[in-house]
């Protein structure tokens, strides 16, 4: 004898408060007829953070005094964007620290074209050795993100973090906070939208819908775009023929009006409908 199991009518939405006490209807299982639908929920939200990528990058023949360069910039970029009118998020996210010597640009040069002179070789030639290059600098670089609100206040970050002295700037992309709450909200429209589905199919061919078999499958679309800050990175263990002249001036960098359109946050869920 195959076993019985419990029947609840559907209920959309994913919280329904103060209801009824609803009694379940006893059903064989093997009696059991149920199709399965995918509802798709979306919910348009407008974002309320700018995420902000750049790297500060100092060189000096002490590697003390590049380290204190770079120190100072941070500091300047803080003062600066403190001076953001309407600017009320501010946070800094350092994700990387690097120090390295700068080589002899000439003698790197000299070793490149050593190479490519012992790479065609021809009989009775030989081999070019290849110099030790020395440090003639030293290189300091940090990278970063940078968390901030209101929305309509990134073109300003960016000319602040730009003045300070930061190179790299670039917007990463705006994001939603509340995403959490935002997707239940979607997956709520998409409960909705597959039982009514559900119910077209059911009523083209004669039947009724009487409750949920199984949630199959759920799945928030949203895709906040990276935030990640750029890499700082040099070849040749360390090596780097790149040479930065800092003339020490403070620059003003106009302001541009930056202001994002409405993020799309979605879901889709998969539900199995019984039906009699």
């Amino acid at each position: 004898m195959l076993p019985r199991v419990l029947l609840y009518p559907v209920l959309t939405g994913l919280v329904l408060a103060g209801c009824e006490k609803v009694e379940p209807e006893l059903i064989s299982e093997g009696e059991i007829k149920y199709v399965t639908v995918t509802g798709v929920g979306e919910v348009e939200v407008m974002p309320d953070r700018f995420v902000i990528s750049g790297a500060v990058i100092k060189q000096n023949d002490d590697l003390t005094q590049a380290m204190n360069a770079l120190s100072e910039v941070v500091n300047g970029a803080e003062a600066k964007l403190s001076e953001v009118q309407g600017l009320n998020v501010s946070g800094f996210n350092f994700a990387a620290v690097n120090t390295t010597g700068v080589k002899d640009p000439d003698c790197l040069l000299f070793n490149a074209e050593a190479d490519r002179h012992n790479q065609t070789l021809r009989e009775g030639e030989e081999r070019i050795k290849h110099k030790v290059c020395k440090d003639v600098t030293h290189q300091a670089s940090l990278s970063f993100t940078y968390t901030g609100a209101p929305v309509d206040r990134a073109g300003h970050a960016i000319s602040a973090l730009t003045e300070a002295g930061a190179v790299r700037v670039s917007l990463n992309g705006f994001k939603v906070s509340d995403i959490d709450n935002l997707e239940l909200e979607a997956a709520a429209r998409a409960i909705d939208n597959a039982r009514e589905k559900a119910d077209r199919l059911a009523e083209s061919g004669g039947a009724v819908i009487k409750g949920v078999k199984n949630l199959a499958a759920y799945q928030p679309t949203y895709q906040y775009g990276g935030a990640s800050a750029p890499v700082l990175a040099t070849g040749g263990a360390g090596e780097t023929t790149r040479l930065l002249e800092d003339d020490g001036e403070t620059t003003t960098v106009a302001p541009m009006n930056l202001k994002p359109g409405p993020q799309v946050i979605s879901a889709s869920i998969q539900l199995e409908f019984i039906y009699e």
